[in-house]
């Protein structure tokens, strides 16, 4: 027989107590353990110490640049530290892919015997580091929003991420909005990452954190979550333990990847699709635009992933001025329509707009995006998108980031030469990621990573590709003579322009007699 004795309530208070007074003790003994003492960790003076040194707080830092000097080991043992101060600490730690998860920081685990020195046990089939004290440090992946959609549900306390580059923008931003502490007592300690330059996160990175901190020099001032955002650059020389062997290897690379790699330079990246890419050559400022000059769109949709719209002006020597943008994620096809017609004046008019063949499409009863941009306007035309088209659309976007004879606005500067396409610097966003774009890792490797940034190249490269289009050229049947010589006028460096009022070109221009309304847009004879 089961006698149940019931212990008196001041007791289970008392013992309620001495529990909690030791959980207080483990605690402070935590927070005050040196835990790189007890794994056998001395950090190297320099940005790792200081890296190490940064305040347990909710911040957002950056510790990136050359390969070597020791970003994923310092983003370990402070992972491995923050554990240990914090009993219930939840972490977590990503890469894109789980064989780069497999390939680095699990090797390092191992060889730190799984931390073993600080009472943690390894839960292989979980990819979990937990403490006795409710700490968890998990090991997880994702290379696409699908994939970290999975952590919807999840509070995350402290999140690492290596080699941030690799991972798209949009799964960084769904991986943020897990980053917080629900838990008395359980600090929300941020974000810490660690990454060398290059790859499809490369343009986001570039703009956050390396130029917004002025290359370290400054913080960028606390967003909504009250978290600061601080850049350290990290050299090979900060780890002197790898030794002239391992830079001779560096330097024998080629000059994009030794600059990354070796440098840390954030300006040039390996696998760079457009390097023709110039800002101070391409990027033009105090430039007007002629009125003569015919105007097009280039336009990629988009809702959840930004929309983009892109305005150009082709002068007479074939060259494209891009003189607008519109870029953002969220806005509606009706209220996109009359995005386009408010960003224009009263007297401008644009010959054709390009659209992402995508907009035709038709899911169900719905109308497609074409059909609601007519309704409210504007009349857009399919870019076509055929075989091939994408890397013609990434050898095009080339030929126009070329130098050629210059024009009269750099002529004027005393200059020889300058590009076919110039950028209005309140493009802010073409200018931020086209030079970022990396060469696909998948597929054809001319073509650009689609899971980069890429939605205002798209809507540029749907522009240009028309543009080299024209009219067919004429086919002779004896040598034309200099009258007919005379009478076809270069279009470009692709085409020519036929003479006549109603060559398709002189009517895609706009007639001080025109009263055609400005929205109307009359369908190309070439698409």
């Amino acid at each position: 027989m089961t006698v149940l004795v019931q212990a008196p309530a001041e007791k289970l208070a008392r013992l309620k107590e001495l529990r909690e007074r030791k959980r207080e003790i483990d605690a402070e003994k935590a927070r005050n353990a040196d835990v790189f003492a007890l794994i056998g960790f001395t950090p190297n003076p320099g940005p790792q110490t200081e890296f190490l040194a940064l305040p347990d707080e909710n911040l957002d830092v950056l510790f990136g640049g050359a390969a070597g000097g020791s970003k994923s080991l310092s983003l370990f043992v402070y992972a491995l530290r923050a554990c240990t101060r914090y009993p219930g600490l939840q972490a977590f730690w990503f890469r894109r892919t789980f064989p780069e998860l497999q390939q680095s920081v699990l090797r390092t685990l191992a060889r730190y015997q799984f931390a073993a020195a600080l009472g943690c046990r390894w839960n292989e089939g979980k990819f979990e580091l937990r403490w006795t004290s409710g700490s968890i440090l998990t090991f997880g992946h994702a290379k696409n929003v699908q994939e970290a959609s999975a952590l919807l549900s999840a509070e995350i306390n402290l999140l690492i991420i290596d080699e941030r580059t690799t991972l798209p923008p949009d799964v960084v931003d769904l991986l943020y909005t897990r980053v917080r502490s629900g838990v008395p007592g359980v600090p929300c300690l941020g974000i810490r990452s660690g990454t060398n330059p290059g790859d499809v996160g490369h343009s986001r990175v570039l703009t956050d954190y390396i130029e917004a901190t002025r290359h370290g020099e400054i913080e960028v001032s606390p967003d909504p979550n009250g978290r600061r955002r601080l850049f350290l650059q990290s050299r090979l020389s900060d780890t002197p333990q790898l030794g002239e062997e391992y830079r001779r290897n560096l330097m024998g690379l080629p000059e994009k990847l030794r600059k990354a790699y070796l440098e840390g330079d954030w300006s040039v990246f390996a696998g760079q699709v457009f390097d023709e890419w110039r800002y101070d050559r391409h990027v033009v400022k105090g430039a007007s635009l002629a009125d003569s000059w015919v105007r097009f769109n280039g336009i990629d949709g988009g809702h959840r992933a930004p929309w983009c719209v892109i305005w150009g002006a082709l002068d007479n020597d074939g060259r494209i001025w891009v003189y607008r943008e519109e870029y953002q994620a969220g806005v509606g096809e009706k209220a996109q329509a009359e995005r386009i017609l408010a960003a224009e004046s009263a007297d401008e008019h644009v010959a054709v707009r390009y659209a992402d063949d995508s907009m035709w499409n038709v899911t169900g009863d719905a109308k497609p995006s074409a059909g609601i941009y007519a309704e409210n306007g504007v009349y857009i035309t399919p870019a076509g998108k055929g075989p091939g088209s994408r890397v013609t659309r990434v050898r095009r976007t080339r030929t126009y980031l070329a130098e050629a004879p210059a024009c009269a606005f750099h002529r004027a500067l005393g200059q020889e030469t300058c590009p076919l396409m110039h950028v209005f610097p309140q493009c802010v966003n073409l200018i931020r990621t086209l030079p970022a774009l990396p060469h696909a890792k998948t597929g054809n490797p001319e073509d650009v990573d689609t899971t980069a940034e890429d939605h205002a190249y798209d809507a540029l490269s749907y522009m240009l590709i028309n543009l080299g289009g024209g009219p067919d050229f004429p086919i002779l049947g004896e040598i034309p003579g200099a009258q007919l010589a005379e009478q076809l006028r270069p279009l470009g460096p692709f085409a020519v322009r036929a003479p006549g009022d109603d060559a398709p070109w002189n009517r895609g221009a706009r007639d001080d007699d025109d009263d055609t309304p400005r929205a109307t847009v009359q369908r190309s004879p070439f698409g």
